[in-house]
């Protein structure tokens, strides 16, 4: 079983044989990649699977100080319809809520004075970038 396997790769749909949900994505200017349909800012993300779609925005996460990945966060879940244009309208709404709470969650580098999600600060006012940069990381 996949969730037994730390080395398996998680079972994600991108496309179906009788996909009407690819079509209502690209709409949105997202597209496959590495297993979620994502913007090309890969800030919002949609993951498809047997029990329907999950879209939220993307963080990064850390499994060690040099192996990030990328985390969904407030992940709405969505059922998949027959019908399409009910389907567009939830998804049009879940990635509008997605981006919105993925501005509210963003925080300022006090070094560089970018803002950057939550997985790319080291700390509570420095981006990882400007504590690599600066020697700060500990390494």
């Amino acid at each position: 079983m996949w969730w037994s396997d730390p080395d398996a790769e998680i079972p994600v749909l991108t496309r179906g044989p009788t996909d009407g949900v690819g079509p209502i994505l690209e709409g949105y200017g997202l597209s496959p990649t590495s297993g979620l349909w994502t913007d090309a800012g890969h800030t919002v993300g949609v993951a498809r699977s047997p029990a329907g779609l999950f879209v939220g925005w993307l963080d990064v996460g850390w499994l060690a100080s040099d192996e990030p990945f990328t985390e969904m966060r407030d992940i709405t879940h969505l059922v998949e319809r027959t019908a399409p244009a009910p389907l567009a309208h939830e998804i049009g709404i879940a990635l509008a809520e997605a981006a919105r709470s993925r501005a509210e969650h963003l925080r300022a580098c006090e070094r560089c004075d970018e803002r950057f999600v939550p997985g790319q600060m080291f700390g509570a006012a420095c981006c990882h970038s400007c504590a690599v940069r600066d020697g700060d990381t500990g390494r």
